[in-house]
């Protein structure tokens, strides 16, 4: 399973807008712009619900997700899947709701979203596009 550091990580850490991509169980696709998203730890990725209706939805009929991250000094960019667990309670959301509160304290988040990395994939043009990062 792939690790989020190095220049995975130093990419991610500056994207200021994450576009996520979920699909329903009949496949329909559905991205939408969400600034909640960190690191969580090396293979895992924390969103931040406070609108996703339809991306929640999608969640509970297909956990799969995408999300794209880029450095366009660097000209360096990332495409990450994952699994997402839905959290509603515990640290996870805890630590979700203080982060939101922080910086927007009348938003009140729904759950958070633990995204468990299982591929990440190089999006910058070259040779290496689209080959899988061990």
């Amino acid at each position: 399973m792939p690790k989020l550091n190095g220049a995975v990580k130093d990419v991610f850490v500056k994207t200021a807008i994450y576009p996520v991509a979920t699909a329903s169980k009949d496949g329909i696709p559905n991205v939408v712009p969400i600034h909640f998203v960190k690191i969580y730890d090396e293979d895992t990725i924390l969103l931040v619900d406070n609108f996703m209706a339809k991306s929640l939805k999608n969640l509970q009929e297909n956990p799969q997700l995408s999300i794209s991250v880029w450095d366009m000094d660097k000209k360096q960019a990332y495409q990450i899947k994952g699994q997402a667990t839905i959290v509603t309670s515990g640290k996870p959301f805890d630590e979700a709701v203080a982060w939101v509160k922080k910086g927007k304290p009348n938003l009140n988040p729904n759950s958070a979203i633990l995204m468990k990395v299982t591929n990440i994939y190089n999006c910058q043009p070259g040779p290496d596009l689209g080959k899988e990062l061990e």
